[in-house]
C-alpha cells in the first residue's frame, strides 16, 4: 500500500524512534530500588514486559503502576527520583536510535519534508531526547506535554500543522501506541504504526511499519535510501 506522498511527517519518539526498551527497564528497577530504600516501601520488581508496557503513556500512566495502591499518589516523587536517571541514560554515549532511524530523517529532510516530533513527555525527559539523542537538529518542530498551547498529544499534532503551514491532508502521524493514534485520528491525519508486541493497531492504520527505513520511503512515494 503507498500513501500520497505528505508534505509533514510527524514522529512519536519513545518505541517509534527511540529504542526505549533496551534500557528503560533497568533504569526503572534501580530507580525503584533506591526510592523504595529511601522511603521505606516494600515494591514489587517489574518485569522487562511490565516495565515496557507504560512505555507512551503520559504522567502517572507511567509512574503508579509500579506503586502499591496506597502509595499511587506519589508517583511524582517517583518520577523526580528516575527521570535524572533516564536523562543521563539516553544522553551518554550510547545511540538509542533504532537502525536507520538518523539516516531515514535526514534523508527525508533532503527531499524537503517538515519533521515533527511529539512526545507524552515532560520538558526535562524531552530535554533529553532533544539534545542527548539528538532529535531537535533532525527535526523542525519538537513538542512535550510542556510545550506553548499543549496539554495533549492532539494538541501536539494540530500545533505541527499550524507552526508548518501545512494542512491535515498533507501530512501524516507515525507512532506505536494508542494515544499516537487517538491523536491523529481527532485531526484527521492518516496513521502509520510502527509495529510492536504491546499492542495491535493494524486495523486502524493506513500502513504497518515493520522499522525499515526503505520501507517507509517506498509507502511515502519517496526513493529508498539505498538508492539515493
Amino acid at each position: 500500500m503507498a500513501l500520497e506522498r505528505p508534505r509533514l511527517v510527524i514522529f512519536d519518539v519513545d518505541g517509534t524512534l527511540h529504542d526505549t526498551f533496551r534500557w528503560w527497564a533497568p533504569v526503572l528497577r534501580r530507580g525503584l530500588e533506591v526510592f523504595a530504600e529511601r522511603e521505606g516501601l516494600d515494591l514489587a520488581v517489574p518485569t522487562d514486559d511490565e516495565a515496557n508496557a507504560v512505555v507512551g503513556m503520559k504522567d502517572n500512566g507511567v509512574w503508579d503502576p509500579f506503586l502499591p495502591p496506597e502509595h499511587k499518589h506519589r508517583w511524582l516523587d517517583l518520577k523526580k527520583l528516575v527521570v535524572p536517571m533516564e536523562v543521563a541514560e539516553i544522553s551518554s554515549d550510547t545511540d538509542y536510535l533504532f537502525p536507520g532511524i538518523r539516516e531515514l530523517l535526514e534523508h527525508l529532510r533532503r527531499a524537503g519534508l517538515a519533521l515533527a516530533i511529539a512526545s507524552n513527555c515532560r520538558a526535562q525527559y524531552f530535554a533529553g531526547v532533544c539534545d542527548g539523542l539528538g532529535l531537535g537538529p533532525l527535526t523542525d518542530h519538537q513538542f512535550c506535554l510542556d510545550s506553548d498551547r499543549v496539554e495533549t498529544k492532539t494538541d501536539m499534532l494540530r500545533c505541527a500543522l499550524l507552526d508548518s503551514g501545512i494542512d491535515a491532508q498533507h501530512a501524516v502521524m507515525v507512532g506505536d501506541r494508542e494515544p499516537d493514534l487517538e491523536a491523529a485520528e481527532a485531526v484527521g491525519l492518516p496513521f502509520i504504526w510502527r509495529q510492536n508486541d504491546r499492542c495491535d493497531l493494524t486495523a486502524s492504520s493506513a500502513f504497518v511499519w515493520d522499522g525499515d527505513p526503505d520501507r517507509f520511503c517506498e509507502v511515502l512515494d519517496l526513493p529508498r535510501i539505498s538508492s539515493v
